[in-house]
């Protein structure tokens, strides 16, 4: 296979879609693609056909935080949907984002996921946060350390040892969502906002793209078991249930320093949590 810029390859895609040129956007796509947008499965044409309406809005495709990995044909980006017709609505957002996971085979889109941030589209969590991008380590991780390394907190979600891990293994200030707090402000965040929210579930990682000149890693997870929250309770008390999220993370000397997520599940927490708990 030749080879090919895989951040170009995508950007010329997101340009197709805001040109309207569905010619050159059904080329770049595989017949056979496999395609998710939140819980929702979709069928090439239905991939399609998204893309379509939002881009006859007037909507527009920008990305940023990418994270690219040639060695598995692999794309992860903050997908930006910059929207036209906000005016008229008071509090609506001008921008929102989205987390995706772009695989390729062959210089086309064989793996599409795509999960929304409700955080983005929600005026209550404040303005637009920008791109955060990492400082140059002068001890950059190899991708099987970032990989090992980003294991060890997600694991420590499984296992219950979520605060010492965040402890041991993030920077002295971080970034949540483009909010910066000091370490020892995150495990009881965490405790709050996502522990009992995802309590009785194990965390999995299905997907993953590894960056390791950017140091930064973005995954797919899938996280299932029977819930004890009641709004993931989807098929009932007692049921298993599987939903995904989608995470990107970076690294400043080893460490993890700044985090986006989005979660294609209801990410409310149980009744008791207060939402001034949010940074």
């Amino acid at each position: 296979m030749a080879a090919y810029d895989l951040a170009a390859t995508f950007q010329a895609f997101l340009d197709a879609v805001n040109s309207k040129n569905w010619d050159q956007v059904e080329e770049r796509i595989s017949p056979t693609v496999t395609a998710t947008y939140g819980e929702k499965q979709e069928s090439r044409d239905e991939l399609i056909s998204r893309f379509i309406v939002s881009a006859k809005e007037g909507d527009q495709l920008s990305a940023d935080t990418w994270t690219v990995n040639q060695a598995t044909q692999s794309v992860a980006t903050r997908l930006i949907t910059s929207i036209k017709n906000t005016l008229e609505a008071e509090g609506t957002p001008s921008r929102v984002w989205d987390l995706v996971l772009v695989f390729f085979e062959e210089g086309r889109i064989s793996r599409f996921y795509q999960v929304a941030s409700q955080v983005s589209r929600d005026p209550q969590f404040g303005p637009w946060a920008p791109e955060i991008t990492s400082e140059p380590s002068k001890n950059p991780l190899s991708i099987s350390q970032i990989d090992e390394e980003y294991r060890k907190y997600l694991y420590s979600f499984n296992d219950g040892t979520m605060p010492a891990a965040v402890l041991q293994g993030w920077a002295k200030e971080v970034s949540v969502l483009g909010n910066k707090l000091p370490r020892e402000a995150v495990p009881n965040l965490f405790s709050k906002v996502i522990v009992p929210v995802i309590a009785g579930l194990k965390c999995e990682v299905e997907e993953m793209v590894i960056d390791v000149r950017k140091q930064q890693i973005a995954v797919r997870l899938a996280i299932e078991g029977v819930p004890e929250n009641k709004n993931l309770q989807k098929d009932g008390e007692g049921k298993k249930v599987k939903v995904y999220e989608h995470a990107m993370y970076g690294f400043e000397e080893g460490k993890i320093a700044w985090v986006w997520a989005a979660q294609a599940y209801n990410s409310t927490p149980p009744s008791g949590w207060e939402a001034s708990s949010v940074p």
